[in-house]
């Protein structure tokens, strides 16, 4: 039994820190909603040098890895030969300034727990490229609904 534990441990090590990770994002958001004052945030008082960006590209893909809204270049690959839910993408035009990628399941209809791990990298050639895995309640890679975006700094 502590084997199996192990093993199955082993297998999902990413995934479980993605978790860990999400509802550590989740706690400091909720404390920050809660802990804040309405406009007590002036914006004309932050440095632009330093807090700036844009969603540059954004996509809402189905389970069957369909897009079914979007805006912005890009270009999805599904990948099934490496397991379910699991996706490259290519973002176009290449941003001038440095990006990262978001994402989270989508419900369409009902309510699908699950999560969503997101990479963003830029290669050799200065392309921005995304990896994407879908993971269900279980911490399982599965083909859920996504959505996913690419923020990128505000150009100097």
């Amino acid at each position: 039994m502590l084997n199996r534990l192990v093993v199955h441990v082993r297998r999902n090590v990413v995934a479980y820190i993605a978790l860990v990770m999400s509802f550590g994002a989740l706690t400091g958001t909720g404390y920050a909603a809660f802990s804040l004052a309405d406009h007590s945030i002036i914006p004309s008082k932050f440095n632009g040098r330093y807090i700036g960006g844009y969603v540059r590209a954004w996509m809402s893909v189905d389970a069957g890895g369909h897009v079914i809204n979007s805006a912005g270049g890009f270009r999805l690959r599904p990948q099934p030969d490496i397991g379910p839910g699991h996706y490259a993408v290519d973002w176009h035009p290449n941003p001038i300034s440095r990006c990262t990628a978001t994402g989270s399941v989508t419900p369409y209809g009902a309510l699908t727990p699950g999560y969503v791990v997101v990479g963003a990298f830029t290669t050799g050639g200065g392309r921005v490229q995304s990896v994407i895995q879908t993971y269900n309640a279980l911490g399982q890679p599965n083909a859920l609904p996504f959505t996913v975006l690419l923020v990128c700094g505000t150009p100097r």
